[in-house]
């Protein structure tokens, strides 16, 4: 499996032929897409229904190409309806917060248990705070959190007690590299 960060909190997972978008910005990107998910309604761009990418923008539980999507509702700010969502991909649980301000009720404890990688809003205001977010992530014990959504990494590493982080192109791994639990820190360098 292969996760690359385009932007803020666009990324693009791919494994095989199959691959995924997280928060597109562009439908350029749908090219060779299975799935575009959307953390937030209205999503930054429109979806104009052509191609064979399958669109999500809301929760609910959908099966695309042996890609399994469950998303739940996150709450409504300023007419923005957000979604947090649980991945399941080639035997990999990938978790992605998306654009959530505040700490998910205890039910997603549940909804997120045996994730491996989890996407997280690391920059602080306007999003979720660090702290309380690192008490949600630790709560969750994924085997690597990848950072989204930041201007400066360094607080949220502060947070993690993790004195730094080498930016990576990319995150390429299969099921059996994962550490469960470890909660390793991968910061990915966007694309642009």
């Amino acid at each position: 499996m292969i996760i690359t960060r385009q932007e803020e909190n666009y990324f693009k997972i791919q494994s095989g032929d199959a691959a995924l978008l997280i928060d597109p910005t562009s439908q350029r990107s749908f090219k060779g897409a299975a799935v575009a998910i959307n953390t937030v309604r209205p999503s930054y761009i429109e979806f104009d229904g052509t191609g064979d990418c399958f669109w999500i923008d809301h929760q609910g539980e959908y099966e695309i190409q042996g890609i399994h999507v469950h998303g739940w509702n996150a709450g409504h700010e300023d007419g923005t309806e957000k979604t947090i969502y649980r991945i399941e991909f080639d035997d990999i649980i990938i978790s992605v917060l998306g654009h959530i301000t505040q700490e998910p009720s205890k039910d997603f404890f549940e909804y997120l248990e045996g994730t491996d990688v989890l996407i997280v809003p690391a920059g602080g205001k306007p999003w979720i705070s660090q702290a309380t977010l690192y008490k949600f992530i630790r709560q969750i014990e994924p085997s690597v959190i990848i950072p989204s959504l930041f201007k400066d990494l360094k607080p949220f590493l502060k947070e993690c007690n993790v004195p730094g982080a080498t930016k990576e192109e990319k995150f390429v791994f299969k099921k059996k590299d994962l550490t469960p639990g470890a909660m390793e820190i991968k910061y990915l360098e966007e694309k642009k």
